[in-house]
């Protein structure tokens, strides 16, 4: 048996302050989780997804706030927009390189140990909500920094979490 929260979504969220504070020099200021028993999130207007397969089934969202993601394209793009287009354009690849990155290099598989199959991150736009599918739960995350805030949510089977995870309420990371 494993803890599905110290075992599959701490790694992805330490993993992701690192790469905020280490990488990005980002100063993290706090992060809150908590379950959201709720049938939808309200998403941020700038939102990565990002699907997992295999063994371990979950939908990871990543909503930045406008600033936060503007300080990203600065840190990653070296050089001048040409048009508010590129401008754009960068934006969605930073976001996505970001989701990426982050949770590709930290989801690991408690289950079986067998391979977890990731989705190409996808930038949503236009969405303002997600809505879970039945018999899920959603965690939400929001880690707050100096220069924004980023929303990271994970909706997977309740079976999952549930029977594996032992958070009540609002839980620290």
């Amino acid at each position: 048996m494993y803890d599905t929260y110290k075992e599959l979504l701490l790694p992805i969220l330490e993993r992701l302050k690192d790469f905020l504070k280490n990488d990005m020099g980002i100063k993290i200021l706090n992060d809150n989780s908590e379950i959201i028993d709720s049938k939808h999130i309200v998403l941020k207007e700038d939102t990565v997804f990002i699907g997992t397969g295999g063994s371990v089934q979950l939908f990871v969202t990543m909503g930045f706030d406008k600033k936060l993601l503007e300080k990203l394209v600065e840190i990653f793009y070296v050089g001048n927009f040409t048009s508010k287009v590129e401008f754009r354009e960068i934006k969605e690849s930073v976001a996505c390189e970001i989701a990426n990155i982050v949770i590709g290099n930290a989801i690991k598989n408690p289950v079986d140990n067998s391979i977890i199959n990731i989705t190409p991150p996808i930038l949503i736009h236009d969405a303002k909500s997600l809505t879970k599918y039945k018999n899920s739960i959603i965690l939400k995350t929001d880690i707050s920094t100096d220069v924004g805030n980023l929303q990271m949510t994970v909706i997977g089977p309740q079976k999952l979490f549930l029977e594996k995870l032992n958070l009540k309420g609002n839980i620290k990371c």
